[in-house]
């Protein structure tokens, strides 16, 4: 996969947001790539031991349950005690929180503005040639993608939602449509930054992950199931031991 190149400063910002856009694509197609490439092998998996995992922790929170009992039985002794006294409690100092970077509140900003702009353009009178429960039903969908795409943050697909409502209004008409927008290229090539490095984390995550780890080396993936039941079931045995021998303390 290209990198972005290091492009001198007298590099046109559409320049820059085109090439940052491209690599974002690649790396999310590879990502969907992977997920799908993974997805049924996680399906042999679950069919196989989801069983055996909702055993191992039923018996985890047994064991949990039974020693926090017994803690409190061996307090409740010490309590009874002539030297006990009560523990004093400590003090917790909250961590400070470092005040979000500058140029954070400005993609925020940015999000908001174009946020309350695109909600004014899916009133349902806008779809002028639809019916009324249609213009009803097309207003209700186009404001829930508006209000995930801004709990997201994700200023550039904002903008390309903005533009798709602003075609398909009468507002658009009227000859207004996308060219009403107007966006600091450089707060998208900041957004555009910082949505690459979230994309390139998850990208190296699921790349680095144990199952796809297995699903590149192993010769016979489906192995790997009858090595994870065993550790499974030997896992079970031991916190059925664990759990019985607590019951009888």
């Amino acid at each position: 996969m290209p990198h972005l190149p290091q492009l001198p400063d007298s590099v046109p910002a559409d320049d820059l947001l085109g090439l940052l856009q491209q690599e974002i694509r690649e790396m999310e197609t590879e990502l969907e790539s992977i997920k799908q490439e993974l997805a049924p092998f996680e399906a042999q998996i679950h069919a196989r031991l989801d069983g055996h995992m909702d055993r191992i922790q039923q018996l985890a929170d047994l064991y949990k349950q039974q020693k926090r009992e017994k803690k409190a039985r061996r307090l409740e002794q010490k309590k009874r005690g002539k030297n006990w006294q009560e523990p004093t409690q400590l003090r917790t100092v909250q961590p400070s929180t470092e005040a979000p970077p500058a140029q954070a509140d400005a993609i925020q900003r940015e999000l908001r503005r174009l946020y309350k702009e695109a909600v004014v353009q899916v009133h349902p009178d806008k779809f002028v040639h639809a019916g009324e429960q249609e213009r009803i039903q097309r207003a209700t969908a186009i404001t829930a993608q508006l209000n995930a795409l801004y709990k997201r943050g994700d200023l550039e697909e904002l903008i390309h939602f903005y533009h798709a409502i602003m075609g398909s209004t009468a507002v658009a008409e009227k000859g207004r449509g996308a060219a009403g927008l107007s966006v600091d290229p450089q707060l998208r090539l900041e957004a555009l930054k910082r949505k690459k490095e979230e994309v390139r984390q998850r990208l190296e995550q699921i790349r680095g992950s144990y199952l796809y780890t297995v699903l590149k080396t192993y010769e016979n993936p489906l192995l790997f199931i009858d090595e994870l039941q065993q550790q499974f079931e030997e896992r079970i045995q031991q916190l059925e031991k664990r759990t019985r021998i607590n019951k009888r303390k």
